[in-house]
C-alpha cells in the first residue's frame, strides 16, 4: 500500500492489545484472517525482530501504518505500553491530514470505561499517577477520552467470527478506497477545504451533491482529494474515480468506471457488467444500502453523473457526492440541485509557499532569491499547476540566477507547455463564436468594462451574451461587480499565445494586434493583412494605403493618432474606434467607417463635422470642447454617452446610459430628463447643480442607476417613488440635501450622506435592500438649528429595525445602531460611527460577518464578544478613547486585516497566536498598551505597523518575512551610580 507522499507504507494495521487478555484468543484470529486476505498488520511479538530497541521499532510501526486497531480489554489501562501507543496514535493522527484512522474494538468493555466514565480504567491512571510524570499520564487520560468518543465495534451482541468478519470487510474497503496519493509537497488552502466541507455537511441528513468547478491547473482535483482523505472514515465505504472525462470516451469507458465504482463499494472484484444499463441497476441495489462518499473527477457531461452515481435520492441518507468539472454546465439545472463552489486562485503567499517547496525543499526562498521567487510567482498568476512545474524545474538550480532570470523572461511571453495543454482542453470545446470573444478579452478587454465589447460583438454575430455565459460556465473568465472581465494570468497568456503561434488547428496568427511595436511592422509591411481584424497603436498617422491593406479591420485603439488621404470605402468592418487625444484639426477626407458602434474619443478637441449614423456608443471623457458644428444628433443610434469632465456641451441626445459626472452643468436640460428609455443617470461632482430636481424625473420608467453625489442639489420629488426599476441610489455629500421622499421599494442599493436632519425617509418599505450607507453630519451643521430638528435622526433607528433580513451591508454614521442585531443574520459588512454610545447591541447573530468597523465612539467602553465572529476577515477600530479590552479578538481564526488606531485607553490585547490566517496588523497611538504577544507563529502575517504606542515594553516577535514599520524605541535604563 501506499502512502499519501507516494512512498511505501511497511503495514496497513498496527494492532495495539493487552497480552495477557487477548493474544492467543480473539486477537491471534483477527490477525491471521487479515493477513490472509493479504492485509500487512504489526503485531509485536511477530514484528519486532530480537536485538532491536523495542520503543523505536514500536514508533516506527505506528508511524508507517494507515489504520490503527487498539482492542480495548479489561486490563488495556494497566500497560504503560499500551497506553504510550494509543498516545502516539492520537499525535500522528491529528496530523496525518485524515490520511490515518483509528478504529477501536470495544472487546469485552464498553466506551464508557473508555471514555473513564467508570472506575475500571480511571482506577488503573490512579496507579500510574503514583510513578509516572503527570503530564505524561494527563496524555494518556487525554487519548483514552479521544478514542472512547469514536465509533468501533461492540463485540458483546456478535460471536466472534462475525465481528472478525465485519471488521476485515471494513478494513479492506477502506484500504482500497481510502488516502488518494497528494503531490508530497501539498499546500492545503483550509479556507478552501472549510468552504467545500461546509457545503457538504456530513453532520446533516439527506443526501448532498458539490459541484467544484474551475479552470484546469487550479487545483480542483486536488482539493477534492483533500477532502476525499479527511471525510471517507465517516462513510461506511468511499470510492474516487478519476480522470472520467477522458476514459468515458474510450469505446468501453463507461462500464470500466462503474466496474471500478462497484469493486470500491463491495470488496469483491467479480463484478460481471455486459453493459451501461447492467452497470446502473447494480450500482443502484449496492448503493442503497450503505452511507458513501463518491467523487466524481473531471466531469464534462451532465449525464454522466446518473450512469455513474445513479438518482441522488437512491443513496442512502447522509451520502455525499463531490464533482469536480470545468464546465458550470455539468452540474446546474439537474433535476436534483448541486451545490456549487468555484476554487479560487491561490493567495500570493501560498504560492509562493508552494513554489519555495518545489525550487528550494522549503517554506521561505534564500534571501538572495526572494524577489526572483515572487516575480515568477506573480507571473505564473498562482495557477497551482504552473507553480508547481517551474518550482520543481528550478530545483537544484540555486546557484545559476542567470537561469532563473531567462526562466522568467519567457513565462513573461508565453505559458507553460503542461499548463498550456491543461488549459487548451476548454479552448478546444468553445464554438466559433465563443472562441472569437475569449481571444478578443484577453488580448484586448482584460480589466475592462464588459459593457462596450458586447456592443461590436453584437454586431459581429457573436452572440456576446450566450458566449460570456458559456466562458463563466467553463471558468475561463469573470465578471465581478464592477462588471470587469477579470481571468487568469495563464489563461490570458494562452488566448494570447494562440493568436501569436496560431497553426491550421488554430488560424488566428496575428489577428489581434495589441503591441505597438508588432502594430507598427504590419503597417510597414505594406502587404495584404486581411487576417488583422484589431489593432492597438499609438502616435501614428494612418494613410488611406495602410489601411486599404487591413480590409477586415474592426477594431482600432489608439492614442494621438492622425488619418491622412482619402478613406472613401474603406474600414468597411470596423465597429470600434478608441481615439484619445485627436487632433483640432482633422483633414481626412471621406472618413466615414458606415459600421462604427462603438466610437470614443476621450480627452479630445473636435472641431470636425461628424457623420456616423449607425454609432451606438460615443464616448467623450474629459472633452473641453464641442464645437457649434459639431452635431452628435447625427448619432441617431447612440446608446451610451459619457460626457465625464466636458466643461462645454452644446448638442445632446438621449441614449440608454448618460454620464454627466464633473460638468458644469447647473441643470437637467428637458432633452436628457425627459427621455423614458434613459437606464443610468450619472452627475456625480457636479458642484454647479443646485435646487430641486424636477418633477420629470418620475418619468423616467426604466432608470436603473441615479448618482447625485457630491452636487448641491436640496432635494428629489415625491415622483421619484414612481420609478419601479430603480435599483441603486447614490446621495454622497449632497451637503445641501433637505428633502428624500418615499423611496421605490425596489432600490436595493441605498447611498444617503447629508448635514441636514429633514430628510431621513422612512425605510420600512425598501423590502429588497441589500446595501444600506446612511451618514448624518450633525457636527457640520450651522445655526439656526432647533433641538428637536437635531434629535429628528435618531427616527430613522425605527424603519432600521424592519430592514429585510437580506441586507448584507450596513453603514452608520451619527446613527445609532438598532439595540440588536437578529434580524441582520446575513450582514457581511458592518460599519458604526460617530455614535454616542457606551455599549454595542450583542453581535452573536452575525454568523457571516466578514467586515466590521468601529470609530470616533469616544463613550464605547466595552465591545461586545467577537468570538462567535468565525467568518469576520476585516476588523477596523479607531477613535476609541474609552475602550479598555476587545473581548474574543484571539478566537478570530479567519481574521486577515487587523487595525487598532488612537485607542488610548487600550490597556492590553490577548494572545494572538491562533490568528493564523492574519496578513496585515496596523496598531497607532494606543498609549497605555504595554504588550502584543503571539505574532511570531504567525506565518502569513506580511506587514506589521507599530507607531505612537509610547508604553510598549519591546517589540513583539514576528516572522521572519514580515515587513515592519514604527517608530518604537527601546526605553533607556539608567544605572546607578
Amino acid at each position: 500500500m501506499e502512502s499519501a507522499t507516494g512512498s511505501r507504507n511497511e503495514y496497513d494495521v498496527f494492532l495495539s492489545f493487552r497480552g495477557l487478555d487477548t493474544r492467543q484468543t480473539f486477537t491471534d484470529c483477527l490477525y491471521e484472517v487479515m493477513k490472509g486476505t493479504g492485509v500487512r498488520v504489526f503485531r509485536d511479538d511477530d514484528e519486532i525482530q530480537g536485538g532491536k530497541n523495542i520503543k523505536d521499532e514500536l514508533w516506527q510501526a505506528i508511524e508507517s501504518s494507515k489504520i490503527y486497531m487498539p482492542v480495548f480489554s479489561k486490563t488495556y489501562a494497566s500497560s504503560k505500553w499500551c497506553l504510550k501507543e494509543l498516545a502516539k496514535m492520537i499525535e500522528i493522527t491529528s496530523r496525518s491530514n485524515g490520511t490515518k484512522e483509528i478504529l477501536p474494538i470495544f472487546f469485552d468493555v464498553s466506551p464508557g470505561d473508555v471514555k473513564l466514565k467508570t472506575s475500571l480504567y480511571k482506577n488503573e491512571l490512579s496507579n500510574h499517577a503514583k510513578m509516572y510524570e503527570a503530564d505524561k499520564v494527563k496524555a494518556w487520560e487525554k487519548a483514552l477520552m479521544e478514542v472512547g468518543k469514536l465509533k468501533g465495534w461492540k463485540p458483546r451482541n456478535l460471536g466472534h467470527g462475525r465481528l472478525i468478519t465485519s471488521v476485515v470487510e471494513d478494513v479492506l474497503i477502506k484500504l482500497n478506497n481510502r488516502n488518494k496519493i497528494l503531490t508530497k509537497h501539498l499546500v492545503e488552502d483550509r479556507k478552501q477545504v472549510d468552504a467545500v466541507m461546509e457545503l457538504l455537511d456530513i453532520n446533516s441528513g439527506g443526501t448532498h451533491s458539490v459541484g467544484i468547478r474551475g479552470i484546469g491547473g487550479i487545483g480542483k482535483t486536488t482539493l477534492a482529494k483533500v477532502i476525499f482523505n479527511k471525510l471517507s472514515p465517516h462513510f461506511d465505504c468511499s470510492s474516487f474515480l478519476e480522470n472520467v472525462r477522458e476514459i468515458s470516451r474510450r469505446s468501453d469507458g463507461l462500464v470500466y468506471l462503474q466496474k471500478k465504482l462497484l469493486s470500491s463499494i463491495h470488496r469483491s472484484r467479480n463484478n460481471e457488467l455486459y453493459d451501461v444499463d447492467c452497470g446502473i441497476d447494480m450500482i443502484r441495489r449496492q448503493l442503497s444500502n450503505k452511507k458513501v462518499l463518491i467523487v466524481v473527477d473531471d466531469m464534462e457531461e451532465k449525464d454522466l453523473l446518473e450512469k455513474l452515481v445513479g438518482e441522488c435520492d437512491g443513496l442512502k441518507s447522509g451520502s455525499r457526492v463531490i464533482i469536480t468539472t470545468r464546465n458550470l454546465s455539468a452540474i446546474r439545472n439537474e433535476p436534483k440541485t448541486i451545490l456549487d463552489y468555484e476554487v479560487k486562485e491561490m493567495e500570493s503567499d501560498q504560492s509562493l509557499q508552494l513554489f519555495c517547496r518545489h525550487a528550494f525543499g522549503k517554506d521561505f526562498p534564500p534571501g538572495d532569491y526572494e524577489s526572483l521567487a515572487r516575480e515568477i510567482v506573480s507571473t505564473l498568476g498562482n495557477l497551482p499547476l504552473a507553480v508547481e512545474v517551474i518550482g520543481s524545474s528550478l530545483s537544484c538550480k540555486h546557484d545559476n540566477r542567470a537561469l532563473w532570470i531567462e526562466v522568467l523572461e519567457k513565462l513573461r511571453k508565453a505559458p507553460l507547455g503542461k499548463v498550456r495543454e491543461s488549459l487548451m482542453i476548454s479552448y478546444e470545446e468553445l464554438e466559433k463564436e465563443q472562441k472569437q470573444v475569449f481571444l478578443d478579452i484577453a488580448c484586448l478587454f482584460v480589466q475592462e468594462d464588459k459593457t462596450y465589447p458586447i456592443f461590436m460583438w453584437s454586431d459581429c454575430n457573436y452572440y456576446p451574451n450566450y458566449a460570456i455565459d458559456v466562458l463563466l460556465h467553463r471558468s475561463p473568465i469573470k465578471v465581478e461587480s464592477d462588471s470587469k472581465f477579470r481571468m487568469n494570468d495563464q489563461v490570458r497568456d494562452l488566448g494570447r499565445h494562440i493568436v501569436q503561434e496560431g497553426d491550421c488547428k488554430y488560424p488566428s496568427k496575428f489577428s489581434r494586434v495589441w503591441t505597438h511595436e508588432d502594430a507598427l511592422n504590419i503597417l510597414r509591411s505594406k502587404q495584404g493583412n486581411e487576417h488583422v481584424e484589431a489593432l492597438k497603436v499609438r502616435g501614428h498617422t494612418f494613410t488611406d494605403e495602410e489601411l486599404l491593406n487591413l480590409p477586415n479591420l474592426r477594431f482600432l485603439r489608439g492614442t494621438g493618432l492622425n488619418f491622412v488621404g482619402n478613406f472613401k470605402d474603406l474600414l468597411p468592418m470596423l465597429r470600434w474606434l478608441s481615439w484619445h487625444h485627436c487632433p483640432p484639426e482633422f483633414t481626412a477626407t471621406n472618413f466615414c467607417p458606415i459600421n462604427l458602434v462603438v466610437l470614443d474619443l476621450s480627452s479630445s478637441d473636435i472641431t470636425e463635422k461628424w457623420d456616423g449614423k449607425k454609432a451606438e456608443s460615443f464616448r467623450l471623457e474629459k472633452l473641453q470642447m464641442l464645437n457649434k458644428d459639431t452635431d452628435l444628433s447625427n448619432f441617431v443610434e447612440l446608446e451610451i454617452l459619457i460626457l465625464a469632465g466636458c466643461s462645454r456641451l452644446i448638442t445632446l441626445i438621449a441614449p440608454l446610459i448618460l454620464d454627466l459626472s464633473c460638468t458644469r452643468i447647473s441643470g437637467l436640460p428637458a432633452t436628457i430628463t425627459y427621455p423614458s428609455h434613459l437606464e443610468e443617470l450619472r452627475v456625480q461632482d457636479c458642484r454647479d447643480l443646485t435646487g430641486e430636481i424636477p418633477d420629470a424625473i418620475g418619468e423616467l420608467s426604466r432608470l436603473r442607476i441615479l448618482d447625485f453625489s457630491g452636487t448641491r442639489i436640496s432635494g428629489l420629488p415625491a415622483t421619484i417613488s414612481y420609478l419601479p426599476c430603480l435599483k441603486e441610489l447614490m446621495l454622497k455629500e449632497c451637503r445641501e440635501l433637505r428633502l428624500v421622499p418615499q423611496l421605490p421599494s425596489s432600490l436595493i442599493s441605498l447611498i444617503l450622506e447629508a448635514n441636514h436632519c429633514e430628510i431621513i425617509p422612512d425605510l420600512s418599505n425598501l423590502v429588497t435592500l441589500d446595501h444600506l450607507d446612511l451618514s448624518f453630519h450633525r457636527y457640520k451643521l450651522k445655526a439656526p438649528y432647533q433641538l428637536e430638528e437635531l434629535l429628528s435622526p435618531w427616527k430613522i433607528v425605527e424603519s432600521i429595525h424592519q430592514l429585510p433580513s437580506s441586507l448584507s451591508t450596513l453603514h452608520l454614521t451619527d446613527i445609532p445602531p438598532p439595540q440588536q442585531f437578529s434580524n441582520f443574520m446575513n450582514l457581511s459588512s458592518l460599519s458604526i460611527s460617530s455614535c454616542s454610545m457606551a455599549h454595542l447591541p450583542e453581535l452573536e447573530h452575525l454568523k457571516k460577518l466578514r467586515e466590521l468597523s468601529i470609530k470616533v465612539c469616544p463613550s464605547l467602553e466595552r465591545i461586545p464578544d467577537l468570538s462567535c465572529l468565525k467568518s469576520l476577515e476585516t476588523l477596523y477600530l479607531s477613535e476609541l478613547g474609552s475602550l479598555v479590552a476587545i473581548q474574543g479578538l484571539e478566537e478570530l481564526e479567519s481574521l486577515e486585516s487587523l487595525q487598532i488606531i488612537c485607542c488610548e485607553s487600550l490597556e492590553g490585547l490577548p494572545q494572538l497566536s491562533k490568528l493564523v490566517k492574519l496578513k496585515s496588523f496596523e496598531l497607532h497611538d494606543c498609549q497605555v498598551l504595554q504588550a502584543i504577544e503571539g505574532l511570531g507563529c504567525l506565518q502569513r502575517l506580511k506587514h506589521l505597523t507599530i507607531l505612537g504606542c509610547v508604553s510598549l515594553k519591546r517589540l513583539p516577535d514576528y516572522p521572519r518575512f514580515t515587513k515592519l514599520d514604527t517608530d518604537w524605541k527601546e526605553p533607556e535604563t539608567s544605572s546607578a551610580d
